[in-house]
């Protein structure tokens, strides 16, 4: 048996009253896992478990287009978990906190202030 903390926690709807899918990571801080289970459970069987980096990297292929990445077996369930379960946790870190800082009008730093490199121009010089 391996213990899950516990991320996300909705209504089941396939399942019907009473029924619940819960997200959470695993105890190696790298797996997440998503399991279906009823009011009162406390024991059980994940049906899907997959690494945040493979997760990401799935995305990062999706993104770029590549068609066999949209094929993945689970693949609405994975990136929903992941999505889910990384903004709970980014919350109740602060992560979307409406910084109180004095707006000065811009910043030197603002990517809007610095010029463009032409076609030719090595934008790493």
């Amino acid at each position: 048996m391996r213990s899950m903390a516990v991320m996300v926690d909705v209504p089941n709807r396939e399942l019907g009253v009473g029924a619940r899918r819960v997200v959470g990571l695993m105890e190696d801080n790298a797996t997440v896992g998503v399991c279906a289970m009823r009011d009162g459970d406390r024991i059980v069987n994940t049906e899907l478990e997959f690494n945040l980096g493979e997760a990401a990297r799935l995305a990062e292929l999706i993104l770029s287009g590549d068609a066999r990445a949209k094929t993945t077996p689970g693949l609405a369930r994975i990136l929903s978990a992941s999505v889910a379960m990384l903004f709970r946790v980014s919350h109740a870190a602060g992560a979307f906190e409406r910084q109180q800082e004095d707006f000065d009008g811009g910043d030197a730093d603002d990517l809007g202030n610095q010029q463009e490199a032409g076609g030719e121009e090595d934008p790493d010089r």
